[in-house]
């Protein structure tokens, strides 16, 4: 719907943007296994907000965005007022270790994962993720190709791929 929209991001590179060919291939993925609209997202480390956009601009009902930089979340908050977008969406400044602690109650059809590459093991989040989860939901993440990836049970490995130094995929929770 907002094809070609410019999504602003900050000078230094501390927020990276998930690159077009990777979302595309994303969204694409997640159109085999299911329709975005009515779907309710969780973009975690949001950043840009460029996933959690792009599930809205496909037709999700809502996108819960949760950052610790309240500088990105108001970037995502304007961006949402110019497309007419924002009672679609939820901004939540708080970091996300501590938000998905404390809330149990929204379940989430899909949840966008995408932890600063600084991160050793981003796979912690899965157990913390389930929580929040519905039922066979599906959890992207992207991390560095350097990272390994540890599974926990109830949680399998869909679909994969590289993108430079990005790893990226799609997680089913069982």
């Amino acid at each position: 719907m907002w094809k070609r929209t410019p999504v602003p991001v900050f000078e230094g590179g501390s927020v990276r943007p998930t690159p077009g060919r990777v979302r595309e291939t994303i969204f694409n993925w997640i159109r085999q296994d299911r329709k975005l609209f009515n779907c309710e997202v969780l973009d975690l480390f949001c950043g840009t907000g460029i996933l959690g956009l792009e599930a809205l601009s496909r037709g999700a009902k809502t996108v819960s965005f949760v950052d610790k930089n309240s500088k990105c979340l108001t970037n995502i908050e304007d961006l949402l007022a110019r497309l007419n977008a924002s009672e679609r969406a939820t901004l939540i400044n708080e970091e996300v270790w501590n938000w998905l602690q404390h809330n149990k109650v929204n379940k989430y059809d899909l949840i966008f994962l995408d932890p600063p590459f600084a991160l050793d093991n981003p796979s912690i989040f899965f157990h913390e993720v389930k929580q929040v989860m519905k039922e066979k939901g599906l959890v992207y993440l992207e991390n560095k190709r350097s990272q390994s990836i540890s599974l926990e049970s109830g949680v399998e490995c869909w679909k994969s791929a590289n993108a430079g130094i990005i790893h990226y995929g799609l997680y089913r929770i069982l």
